[in-house]
């Protein structure tokens, strides 16, 4: 994993990290004209924007279109973090699955069950057929990512990707991740980012170790840090933010972990709303 250092840019207020699906973005998929105030708002008051999401960061910065916002990215789950553009898009966290791992999941894969995504050097591979068409198309419907299609996974042999995603039906991803939970464990990080994903990291592969890496990027503590989130992998995140913020419609076990569940749900503009508390409150100096 790639060491930290302190970037030579001033000092920013605070680092606030929001994740994407079901959590900043609102049902349509879409960054609402109130979040984004509140984005534009953020950056302009002296801290950092961070997206945290299982996407590339090509898929990521999508989101915001032609609106000038520099953001840093925990891409992939936490797998790989960079710093924004104005802190030269620096790589400061950087944790691969393993090649046994890999290797296990190609040579178990079964196209007639579930799908596999290959994650590797910023882009996405998949081997497409009749089988895995339809969890190809939902996760593009989903993401909006671009897939790369190969004949075979066998050209990725002795290398170590970003992650793998299994795609299918809930019943089977179920089946799946019984499995894998009971053949490795703790030693890889399986989690469930919607019924029909299950996703494969390195153990450091989390929101959690990645905001970490990059708040110490800024020069600043985790007492710095606000966090939004709403499924199980932002978890590791909301629990290191020095405020981490669960939105209306996340699960039970996500606003258990949280400091604070907001009143409102990501189709109400929690995030929106939730910032004009903070900055109408004494207890955030911001610049």
């Amino acid at each position: 994993m790639e060491s930290s250092e302190k970037m030579t840019a001033s000092k920013p207020g605070h680092l606030f990290a929001f994740d994407l699906d079901g959590t900043l973005l609102n049902s349509q998929k879409q960054i609402s004209a109130a979040n984004l105030k509140a984005l534009k708002e953020i950056s302009e008051s002296g801290s950092v924007v961070a997206f945290a999401s299982g996407r590339l960061g090509s898929s990521m910065s999508k989101f915001l279109g032609n609106i000038d916002i520099d953001i840093a990215m925990l891409t992939l789950n936490g797998a790989e973090v960079y710093t924004d553009k104005s802190h030269g898009s620096k790589l400061v966290h950087n944790a691969p699955l393993p090649p046994d791992c890999a290797h296990f999941l190609i040579d178990y894969f079964k196209a007639d069950k579930f799908n596999l995504n290959y994650y590797s050097d910023g882009k996405l591979y998949s081997v497409r057929s009749s089988s895995t068409q339809p969890w190809i198309d939902l996760y593009y419907r989903e993401t909006s990512t671009v897939f790369n299609f190969i004949e075979s996974f066998e050209l990725f042999r002795g290398k170590s990707p970003s992650k793998i995603i299994f795609v299918g039906e809930p019943p089977e991803i179920d089946k799946q991740e019984s499995f894998f939970r009971t053949l490795w464990g703790d030693s890889i990080y399986i989690c469930r980012t919607w019924d029909y994903y299950l996703e494969f990291l390195n153990p450091h592969a989390n929101k959690g170790e990645g905001l970490q890496s990059l708040a110490r990027s800024y020069g600043l503590s985790m007492k710095d840090v606000i966090a939004f989130g709403d499924a199980s992998n932002d978890i590791p995140m909301l629990k290191e933010a020095g405020l981490g913020i669960a939105v209306g419609n996340a699960s039970v076990e996500v606003k258990n972990a949280a400091d604070k569940v907001s009143t409102w749900t990501n189709d109400q503009d929690a995030v929106a709303m939730e910032w004009e508390l903070l900055s109408n409150s004494k207890t955030l100096a911001l610049r």
